[in-house]
């Protein structure tokens, strides 16, 4: 069951190495084990969030979604997120919960795969954080830059494991998030997220160097200021690029590039304008040997869904201050 507290520890599964010192044993077959580090505490103003562990079979991919609610009633600031996974995570996304459809659990349930791994459940959720990191994410906002939260806000953190060809997972899974809350009655501009998602994509056996591009405004309530970013395609995902786009010239400047689908850079740290009115224009660019299949139906090609092993994904995560009137999301 997921468990949570505001001030617990966070703990993240590494493996032994020259890093560190002692391992447990496996007393069934005599191997190796991961052991837990520890990580600071977030403070009486901060909580954390934890999935506990995750059982990922052989052959298999689960994809859960833990439901919480923030633990103060009053608003809080969140100026600095810190995020662990154990090694076989595909991704980990964190959304503040709006319409809900067939998707939606009280804080502290889970809902298993099922209506999971169905994104229009969550088409119009802001994205709060994501990673598609093994290790540690520790990102402190920008000076004067923070996250607001509402009191007793209801939140969904989504994991995704992977144990295929694609990607292994050596143990159990498990992710924990740290939120650190500015003291009560700090005040700070809110940052604002985008999430976005390219669902037009179709890639086959054979092809190589296909490209795909979709464009989403964030400046509607006047400029703003980006200032980090990562993107997220599947195995046959070579390039992933962001860029500014102008909504009259229709050019712009890149501003993110990724070549590795599996782990996929964070930057953090940018500082990108992006003028009243425009947006970003996010491409991305697949191959596929002949050997592959996707959809047996659909001539074997990859299309838009959320399974590594025979889907693809085209998504942006971008995050800008101020927020104006909303998040953004283009689906």
């Amino acid at each position: 069951m997921a468990k949570f507290s505001n001030a617990p520890r966070l703990v993240l599964v590494l493996f032994c190495g020259a890093v560190l010192a002692g391992c447990g044993t496996d007393e069934t077959t005599g191997n190796e084990r991961p052991i837990d580090v520890e990580l600071e505490d977030p403070g009486p103003d901060g909580w954390q969030l934890q999935t506990g562990l995750i059982e990922v079979p052989p052959g298999k991919e689960v994809q859960n979604c833990y439901f919480f609610e923030v633990p103060f009633d009053r608003p809080v600031y969140v100026s600095r997120i810190t995020l662990a996974q154990n090694a076989g995570s595909h991704h980990m996304n964190v959304f503040r919960m709006k319409t809900i459809k067939a998707l939606d659990g009280a804080p502290g349930q889970i809902v298993q795969d099922g209506e999971c791994w169905k994104s229009p459940n969550w088409s119009d959720w802001p994205i709060i954080a994501n990673s598609q990191s093994t290790g540690i994410e520790d990102w402190n906002l920008p000076d004067g830059v923070a996250l607001r939260f509402e009191p007793r806000e209801k939140i969904m953190l989504q994991s995704h494991y992977v144990n295929a060809t694609t990607q292994t997972t050596p143990s159990d899974g498990k992710v924990l998030v740290n939120f650190h809350g500015l003291p009560e009655g700090s005040q700070a501009m809110e940052l604002g997220t985008l999430f976005a998602t390219n669902q037009q994509i179709q890639v086959c056996p054979g092809q190589t160097d296909v490209s795909f591009s979709a464009t989403c405004p964030i400046g509607k309530d006047g400029p703003v200021t980006v200032v980090a970013a990562s993107g997220h395609f599947h195995s046959r995902g070579k390039r992933f690029t962001m860029d500014t786009f102008s909504s009259i010239t229709g050019e712009g400047d890149q501003f993110y590039e990724s070549r590795s689908w599996d782990e996929p850079p964070f930057l953090r740290d940018l500082d990108v304008k992006i003028p009243s009115l425009d947006g970003i224009r996010w491409t991305c660019e697949f191959s596929a040997r002949n050997d592959e299949c996707g959809d047996p139906d659909n001539n074997c090609c990859f299309t838009f869904g959320g399974f590594v092993e025979y889907q693809e994904h085209c998504n942006a995560f971008v995050y800008y201050y101020p927020k104006g009137s909303t998040d953004r999301n283009c689906f």
